[in-house]
């Protein structure tokens, strides 16, 4: 199909936001961040009276690499010390990144203590991978407890992503005093998780159920595998209570990207209209996130998302069966 409007128009009218699954983990209102935006990404518009001490001795690009090295709790401690050092923080350009489209996720790991395993060269990194660590679609979220990108999907459902707590895992596998220190581990968070919006008031200790398994190198018939003890324990909510949305940044356009879902395949589904496969996979396409390239590549060939498009006039006006779950970017009630 040869697109007549600009391909921003295609997407804007037939594809949105999955804004549901982003509040199923860990998040936090705009609001929140009201009063630290501009204390966290802006330098004070005054001329340093005093230095860094002795780390003004240091040539600038080594002072600046050693900086992009340091765990984000270390980092921002010493750009809270005095007008040069903030200013000397805010001249990175990884930091500034992290700043404006990491502000989540820094939140994150503070409240879970986190901050100080994370250097900042590695959070930029994560900001700048696209694809999930498990299956290669593009990842939108990532793992606290493992540092990396996953998709949706992953998220819940990928052995490598299965989180449990720490006192299920050493009641079940002895886990030893070595082998608890391979592992990591934080306090879960209180908020609303899980796609069916659960309430989660008590804060646990958590870790990977994957990282345990390999700390402990037990496969006796005493001591569960993997798949053993995911089939013994199905409780799935901490698998979203480590987790924290993160949009792609590309380094060489500057064009941040948080995935798009098509609202063609939620009017498949209201349409009943299965061509393949079963309802199941039907919904498994509908939950599906893409980049902008990769969803355009999706609307050359999917009917429903043409008939969208077909029916907004090309763009210049609201589809006639928009679905209302697209509109809503999910089916989750704002929280702000």
């Amino acid at each position: 199909m040869c697109f007549t409007m600009p391909p921003d128009a295609i997407i804007r009218t037939t594809a949105y936001h999955r804004r549901d699954f982003c509040l199923s983990i860990i998040w936090y209102p705009s609001w929140e961040h009201v009063n630290i935006i501009s204390s966290i990404a802006k330098p004070f518009p005054r001329t340093p009276s005093v230095g860094i001490g002795t780390l003004d001795c240091l040539p600038l690009e080594l002072l600046l690499d050693t900086l992009c090295r340091l765990d984000i709790h270390s980092l921002l401690r010493f750009r809270q010390m005095n007008l040069r050092s903030r200013q000397t923080v805010d001249s990175l350009s990884q930091y500034q990144k992290i700043a404006s489209h990491g502000l989540n996720l820094i939140c994150a790991l503070f409240r879970t203590r986190r901050a100080a395993d994370i250097p900042l060269l590695d959070f930029y990194d994560t900001l700048c991978t696209k694809p999930c660590a498990f299956c290669g679609e593009f990842a939108g979220f990532i793992s606290l407890l493992t540092w990396k990108r996953c998709c949706f999907a992953c998220l819940q459902k990928a052995p490598e992503t299965q989180v449990r707590t720490l006192a299920s895992m050493r009641k079940q596998l002895h886990l030893t005093k070595p082998e608890l220190a391979q592992l990591v581990s934080f306090k879960s968070l209180p908020g609303i998780y899980t796609m069916n919006e659960t309430i989660i008031k008590s804060r646990t200790t958590i870790v990977s159920l994957h990282e345990v398994m390999v700390a402990s190198k037990r496969q006796s018939p005493t001591q569960p595998q993997a798949s053993q003890v995911i089939i013994v324990d199905r409780n799935q909510k901490f698998n979203f209570m480590r987790s924290c949305a993160l949009p792609y940044y590309d380094k060489a356009t500057g064009n941040v990207e948080r995935g798009i879902s098509c609202a063609g395949c939620q009017l498949a589904i209201e349409k009943k209209i299965f061509t393949t496969g079963t309802t199941t996979l039907q919904f498994d396409a509908r939950d599906k996130v893409y980049t902008q390239d990769g969803f355009l590549d999706h609307f050359r060939w999917y009917e429903q998302a043409q008939v969208l498009w077909k029916s907004s006039a090309e763009g210049t006006k609201k589809p006639t069966e928009l679905p209302l779950f697209a509109l809503m970017e999910g089916h989750f009630k704002s929280r702000e």
